[in-house]
C-alpha cells in the first residue's frame, strides 16, 4: 500500500532584499513540484491497472486470490515496518545525525519484519508442505526491508523540497515495475511476477532516492531519539491501520471464511470499482482544499455564508459528475468484466454492481476531511471514522461466511451508515446546507439518472440478440445512456434556472 509522502508545507518566502523574487521563485517551484507529484500519482494508477488487467487475463482466479490474500498480510507488515519514519524526518528537518538514527531504526524494523516473514514461510511449509504459498511469502518478505528504508529517504527529499526529483524517481520505478511484472507473467512466473514487480519498484525508489539525497546511513541510535520516534509514529501507524482495515479487511475475511478463489473474485471486483473511486477521489479532495479555503477566507472577510454555499455547490457538482458513472457501471458490469477480465471472471460482475452502490453512497464523504480541516474541526472526524470502521468490520465478519453477495450488500449497509455520520459532521461542524443539496438531487440528478438507467435497461433487452456483437451493445448502452443523462440534466438545469455563471473560478448550481 503506497503511502503519499509528497505533500509538504511550502517553504516560507525569504524576507530580505529581493524577497519578492525569492517568494515568487519558491511558489513557482512548489507549483511545479505539485504537478510532478500529480504526474507520479497518475502514472502509478495507470501502471497498477495495466498490471491488474494483464494478471487477471493470465492468472486463474485461485492464483490471483492467493496473491491478493498473502499481499494483504504483507501490506500490513509493510505498514508496521514503515512506521512514521518519513513523517518524523519531515518534522525534524534536514539533519544528518537525525537521518542516521531514523535510518537505523528503519533498518531494524525492516529486518525484523523480513525475518518474521521468513520464519512464517518456514513454519507454513513445515506444517502444511505448501511449497508455492511458502515461496510467495518469502518473496513478499524481501519487500519489507527496502520499503522501510525508502521512507527515510522519502522524508528527506520532501524536507529539501525536491518533489520533482522524488516524482521522477517514482515514475521511473513504476514503469520498471510494471515491465518486470508483465514480463514475468508472460514468462509463466504466475503470481510471483506480481511480487517481483513490487520489489523492483521499491528497489528503484530506494536506489534513486539514495543517489539524490547523497547520504548513506551510519548506524547510530540513542534512547531519546527512539522514544521520540516511536511516540510520534504511533499515531501515524494507527491511522494507517484504520485505512488498511477499510481497504483489505474484506479480502482477508473472504479468504479466511470462503477460500482463496472467492478472495480473488472479491478483490478483483474491489479493484475495478476502486479504479473509479481513486480517479474521482484524489481530484475531489485536492479541489476541496482550494475551494473551501477560499470560501473560508471570503466568509471571514464579508461575514456571510460562503462556506455553506461553496460546500453545497461542490457536493452537487460531485454528485452530478459521479452518479452516472457508478450507475452506468452497475448496468454494464457484465460486459465490462467480460471484455476486461475474461469469461472466467464473470462471477465478479454482480459484485461489481453492488460495490458501485457502496461507492455511490460514500461520495459525500469525500469532502469531509478538507472541509473540517479548513474549518478547524478535523479532530471531530477521528471518533466517527473509528465508529464507521467498526461497523464495517462487524458486518464483514458477520456476513463473509454466507458468501460474496451478502458481504457486498453488507458493505452497502455500512456505507449507508457512514454517509449519515458524514452528513451530520458536515452539517454540524462544516456548515453544509444539505437541504439545498437534496433539492438539487431531487430536481436535477434523480430524473436524469432514472431516465439513463431506464434507457440502458431497455437497450440491454432489445439488443441482446446473437446477430448484434456484445461490444456493439456495450458501446451503444454507454453512449446513448450518457447522452440521455446529459441532455435531461441540461434541460432541467436550464428550465429550472439552477445553473448560474461561475464566480471566482467556482462552478455554481
Amino acid at each position: 500500500m503506497p503511502v503519499d509522502r509528497s505533500v509538504d508545507q511550502p517553504n516560507q518566502p525569504l524576507r530580505e532584499k529581493g524577497g519578492s523574487t525569492v517568494s515568487s521563485n519558491t511558489t513557482g517551484s512548489v507549483m511545479a513540484g505539485g504537478f510532478w507529484v500529480i504526474a507520479a500519482k497518475a502514472t502509478a494508477q495507470v501502471t497498477q491497472l495495466c498490471t491488474f488487467f494483464v494478471a487477471a487475463r493470465l492468472l486463474a482466479p485461485t492464483e490471483f486470490g492467493l496473491f491478493a490474500f498473502i499481499s494483504a498480510i504483507a501490506i500490513l507488515c509493510v505498514v508496521l515496518a514503515e512506521g512514521g519514519w518519513a513523517e518524523f524526518i519531515m518534522k525534524s528537518g534536514d539533519d544528518r545525525d537525525r537521518f542516521d538514527q531514523v535510518a537505523t531504526i528503519a533498518l531494524l524494523s525492516g529486518l525484523f519484519f523480513t525475518v518474521l516473514g521468513f520464519g512464517a514461510s518456514a513454519v507454513l511449509y513445515l506444517w502444511t508442505e505448501r511449497y508455492w504459498e511458502s515461496a510467495l511469502l518469502v518473496l513478499f518478505s524481501c519487500w519489507m526491508l527496502p520499503a522501510a528504508v525508502s521512507t527515510v529517504y522519502d522524508g528527506t527529499l520532501v524536507v529539501r523540497g525536491q518533489l520533482r526529483q522524488q516524482a521522477v524517481i517514482r515514475i521511473l520505478a513504476e514503469v520498471v515495475g510494471v515491465g518486470a511484472a508483465i514480463t514475468g507473467l508472460l514468462l509463466g512466473w504466475h503470481a510471483a511476477a506480481l511480487v517481483i514487480g513490487r520489489i523492483a519498484i521499491q528497489l528503484m525508489v530506494l536506489m534513486g532516492s539514495a543517489r539524490i539525497v547523497g547520504w548513506r546511513p551510519h548506524l547510530s541510535i540513542t534512547r531519546s531519539v527512539v522514544k521520540d520516534v516511536f511516540e510520534f509514529s504511533r499515531h501515524i501507524v494507527a491511522n494507517r491501520i484504520i485505512v488498511f482495515l477499510s481497504s483489505y479487511s474484506g479480502t482477508l475475511a473472504v479468504g479466511s471464511f470462503l477460500g482463496i478463489t472467492e478472495a480473488g473474485y472479491y478483490r478483483a471486483a474491489e479493484r475495478i470499482v476502486s479504479a473509479i473511486s481513486e480517479f474521482l477521489g484524489e481530484p475531489t479532495r485536492a479541489l476541496g482544499w482550494v475551494v473551501f479555503r477560499r470560501a473560508r477566507d471570503r466568509q471571514a472577510k464579508h461575514q456571510d455564508n460562503s462556506v455553506a454555499e461553496a460546500s453545497g455547490r461542490f457536493l452537487t457538482v460531485l454528485l452530478v459528475v459521479a452518479s452516472p458513472i457508478y450507475l452506468g457501471l452497475m448496468q454494464v458490469s457484465d460486459a465490462l468484466v467480460y471484455f476486461v477480465l475474461g469469461e472466467r471472471w464473470m462471477p465478479v460482475a454482480l459484485i461489481v454492481s453492488v460495490l458501485c452502490l457502496k461507492q455511490l453512497l460514500l461520495l459525500p464523504g469525500y469532502i469531509t476531511e478538507p472541509l473540517l480541516s479548513v474549518m478547524g474541526n478535523v479532530s471531530k472526524r477521528l471518533p466517527v471514522t473509528l465508529l464507521n470502521v467498526f461497523v464495517s468490520l462487524s458486518l464483514i465478519v458477520a456476513l463473509a461466511p454466507f458468501g460474496l453477495l451478502p458481504l457486498a450488500v453488507g458493505q452497502c449497509v455500512s456505507a449507508a451508515f457512514a454517509v449519515t455520520t458524514s452528513v451530520r459532521l458536515q452539517i454540524r461542524f462544516g456548515g453544509v446546507d444539505w437541504r439545498s443539496v437534496m433539492k438539487n438531487i431531487a430536481i436535477l440528478i434523480a430524473p436524469a439518472a432514472s431516465a439513463m438507467v431506464a434507457v440502458v435497461v431497455v437497450l440491454h433487452g432489445k439488443l441482446e440478440v446473437p446477430s448484434i456483437p456484445l461490444m456493439s451493445t456495450f458501446l451503444l448502452q454507454v453512449g446513448i445512456g450518457a447522452a440521455v443523462y446529459c441532455s435531461i440534466f441540461l434541460l432541467l438545469a436550464r428550465w429550472t434556472g439552477r445553473v448560474k455563471l461561475a464566480r471566482q473560478g467556482e462552478l455554481s448550481l
